[in-house]
Parts: structure tokens; sequence; C-alpha cells
């Protein structure tokens, strides 16, 4: 077990507007290291709207309590877009963060690789290859040395962003490395990450495919998630049950999964120590104290 792995919350949770720190956004670092986690992920996710002020008082409160920032970049990005000026945006959109995340202080941006790419397999091919070029042609631009971009694992089997294709861009764009959100993953695939092996199958691909370094530079959202057959559905708590009608259908356990303990075994077993963010159902600060909790139990 390594102390330099980090558990934390994406945005603010509900628990943390419920508290006595709730009124001021920004004793949201304070709060996080009272209930003992170690990270956040600041959602930029419908825009870089932060005022530099904030993101400057958000990198003092942060490094001040101990608490590392990521970022989560706006979900319109669509460098895969068959639209050039949809491209030329995005692309802007990118520099934006890099930007902003430069005086937060953050070193990783996760994005949606995203849709808009056609219909067909051989444009979802041709969208990765532009949304690679996209990336690469920003190289020179931004701060890549510092702060790495982190690809994510798409929900919906119709948006890019499978395991394969993360992998095809992190192989591909020098400074992109993977975000495997295991529910992403496990809706896309219609109920994949059903056990802590089948977890370790994707920590060895990723290991196999892109070596050992990126595979401890990966990022990790996880929570547990309800799907349809089109993928991701809904968000759920660690420990929340299927319904008997779901139940009798799917001829599944009773928790939506995948489950944290599965995952923190997994991580133990491939003796990884890497930035995990909880993304559970107004929960997240619960969710990532369990997994914190459940990997240091002795």
């Amino acid at each position: 077990m390594n102390n330099d792995i980090k558990f934390g919350v994406a945005g603010f949770p509900v628990n943390f507007f419920n508290s006595t720190y709730g009124k001021k956004r920004e004793n949201i670092f304070k709060w996080i290291k009272e209930i003992g986690l170690d990270a956040i992920e600041i959602q930029c996710t419908y825009g870089i709207k932060m005022k530099k002020e904030q993101a400057i008082l958000y990198h003092r409160l942060a490094k001040e309590n101990g608490i590392m920032l990521t970022m989560h970049a706006p979900y319109y990005i669509s460098l895969a877009s068959q639209k050039d000026d949809v491209v030329e945006r995005s692309k802007l959109e990118i520099k934006k963060a890099f930007d902003l995340a430069k005086i937060l202080g953050a070193k990783r941006i996760i994005f949606h690789p995203g849709a808009g790419y056609g219909k067909t397999l051989e444009d979802r091919k041709i969208g990765l290859k532009r949304l690679i070029n996209s990336l690469n042609s920003l190289e020179n631009e931004i701060d890549t040395k510092n702060i790495k971009i982190y690809p994510e694992i798409g929900g919906k089997i119709n948006q890019l962003g499978s395991l394969d294709e993360i992998i095809e861009i992190c192989k591909n764009v020098n400074f992109a490395r993977p975000c495997i959100d295991l529910a992403h993953l496990h809706a896309r695939e219609l109920g994949s990450m059903i056990s802590k092996e089948k977890i370790v199958d994707v920590l060895k691909r990723i290991e196999k495919e892109l070596g050992r370094n990126i595979l401890e530079e990966t990022h990790f959202h996880v929570y547990p998630v309800d799907y349809t057959d089109k993928g991701e559905k809904s968000h759920k708590a660690f420990g929340d049950k299927l319904d008997v009608c779901q139940l009798s259908l799917l001829n599944v356990e009773q928790e939506y999964m995948p489950k944290a303990e599965d995952f923190v075994n997994a991580i133990k077993e491939m003796n990884l120590s890497p930035i995990v963010i909880c993304e559970a159902h107004n929960t997240q600060d619960i969710g990532a104290k369990l997994m914190k909790e459940l990997y240091f139990k002795n």
C-alpha cells in the first residue's frame, strides 16, 4: 500500500452544502481535509467560466490544506466533429482549459472524446484520427510539460471513448493519459466490470499497450452505474440495490456495479497508487471515504 494514493470527489457534494462550511464554496478544501479525503475534481463541464481571482484563491487554499486539484473540461468539446468550425472552437476550449489549470495548479485535465463524427464505423475511425491530429496540433501552444490531458472512457456506446479508442489516443498523443471511468466502461460494455479480476484485466491491458509508467499515471473515476442497451443511464451510490424486476431480467448480483471492493482489490493487486475520483450519485464523499478505508484496511 502506498500513502501517495489520493481519493477525492467530483465537484461539490450535497454533504458539503449541508455542513457548516457550505455557505462559501472556497471552504470546500477545509471540508475535504476535515473528512479525511485528498482531492477534488473541479467541474468545468458547462464551460471555462472561473475568474482568475477565484482560481488563484482555490490554488492557494488547496495547497494550504494538502488537497490535490484536477479539472474536468467542458462536455461540449468535440474534436472528432465533421464540422471544422466545431473542431476549432473545441481546440480553443482545450487551450482555455490548460490556461485555467495552470492557474489552479491542476496537473490533469479530463475530457470526453465525444460524438459528432458521423454514424458509420469508418466515420468513427476518421473522427478518432481527427481528434488525435487536433490534440497534436496544440502541443506547442499549451503547457504539456506540466499538465496532461486525460481522454475519458465514454458512457454511451455511440460515443467515442471505448477502451481501445482511449488507448489509441494515448499511443498517438504524447501528453495524453487514460482516464478510466469504470462505470462508463461497465455501462458501454453492458455489464463487464463485475469482479476484481475483470478490472485487473483492464489494468493489465493498459500496462501492456502503454507501459507501466502510463498505467501509474492513469486517472480513475469510480462509482456504480445503471445502464440500458445504449450504455450509461444514471449514476448510483455504492450499496444501491437493483429492483426485483431488474434482478429477474438481468440475472445479476443485487448491488449496482462496479463495486468499491473490486476496484480497491484490483489496484492493490497491481501495486498502484492512483488518483481516484468518486462520482457516486449525491454521495461522492461517502464513496471516496469508503474506497480509502478499504484501501488502508489491514
